[in-house]
């Protein structure tokens, strides 16, 4: 599947989107940051919260293509507190 050019076209376009919210994130966290966690922590915390940013972003796309990435969507969207 990832091997068409269209495909990898997507999914270029999802790590782009995922640098993207992942440094609105970062920045928006920028305080508890200087509060709370050394450069070291948050650029481990920064790594962690972009991979989980694009793994959500490709199973929202292939998950009618992909059992895994469809189970893996259900799992987290049953895990969505109410709040």
């Amino acid at each position: 599947m990832q091997d068409s050019p269209a495909i990898k076209t997507i999914i270029e376009g999802l790590k782009d989107q995922s640098k993207y919210i992942a440094i609105v994130v970062q920045n928006s966290m920028e305080d508890f940051h200087c509060k709370h966690l050394t450069d070291k922590q948050m650029r481990e915390l920064n790594s962690i919260i972009r991979n989980a940013i694009y793994t959500a972003l490709y199973t929202m796309v292939f998950h009618k293509d992909s059992d895994k990435a469809n189970q893996f969507m259900k799992y987290h969207y049953s895990m969505i507190p109410d709040y």
